[in-house]
């Protein structure tokens, strides 16, 4: 992928992954949104797709193009262990989501031993016609009408609904439909534009729609990523203010917040 998602999801990821998880019908309220690259694993075999924390538990999302097999429940049982041991470190429970593009709403379990087993709650949304939905879209752009945030995030979850599309073509179509929406905050881009390219990472296989597809939504993301790691660098500096004036060392901020020691004298110097 051209971008690290990670920094695109981080500050915008409660606010829009709340309408992420309630189109899913995820009931609660998203906290914080964790980072998802473990560096003592292989990141291009154990890399969750989002990890949100709620009020009452973490939610582990997955985005998912097959059916899933013992080898996902296995990956994703991975997931939560290593979530729990070396990340979160909380003791609300971890779920495991996946919105699927094949398989209809269930809950498949991993069977750990005969006494213990490990559900995997699997969502779809092929109930709603994503042909008729994509067509309204398009209209809206053609009479210049505004997109609610529902919407946008709807347009970019366009391959897992019901459609005469494969999931690439799927996927193009909501990148040709994102590039194409007129005054788009860029708050709410950032995060359709990651959905998108997370996706299409992902999904697309063929390298010539793939990197048109990039290209579409990505153009720009290089921008987009150093708004968004600005954004949060500021937050990191206001925390390091507050970790300071509690009486935190700087080994112990470096260890909470995973910045540098430069960063943390800079900080203090202002």
């Amino acid at each position: 992928m051209r971008f690290h998602e990670d920094t695109i999801f981080k500050i915008e990821g409660q606010k829009y992954g709340q309408e992420l998880i309630e189109i899913m019908n995820i009931e609660g309220k998203i906290l914080k949104v964790h980072q998802t690259e473990y560096g003592i694993v292989d990141p291009k075999m154990y890399k969750p797709d989002l990890v949100f924390e709620l009020e009452d538990r973490i939610i582990i999302l997955e985005f998912q193009s097959s059916y899933v097999d013992v080898n996902d429940k296995r990956r994703f049982r991975f997931y939560s262990a290593i979530i729990d041991q070396v990340k979160v470190k909380s003791k609300k429970p971890i779920e495991v989501h996946v919105l699927s593009t094949v398989e209809p709403e269930k809950t498949k379990c991993y069977k750990i031993n005969p006494d213990s087993r490990f559900p995997i709650y699997i969502h779809s949304l092929k109930s709603i016609d994503g042909d008729r939905f994509i067509n309204k879209m398009n209209t809206k752009i053609e009479h210049e009408e505004y997109f609610t945030e529902k919407e946008l995030l709807m347009t970019t979850l366009f391959c897992f609904m019901k459609s005469t599309q494969d999931v690439e073509k799927k996927i193009l179509d909501s990148a040709e439909l994102i590039s194409s929406i007129p005054g788009l905050k860029k708050e709410m881009a950032q995060f359709a534009k990651g959905i998108v390219l997370m996706l299409c990472d992902k999904f697309v296989k063929d390298d010539t729609l793939n990197y048109r597809i990039t290209n579409l939504v990505g153009g720009n993301m290089e921008n987009v990523e150093r708004y968004a790691q600005d954004r949060v660098d500021e937050n990191n500096k206001q925390i390091i203010i507050k970790l300071t004036e509690k009486g935190f060392t700087t080994e112990e901020i470096i260890e909470t917040l995973n910045v540098s020691k430069d960063f943390i004298e800079k900080t203090l110097a202002k």
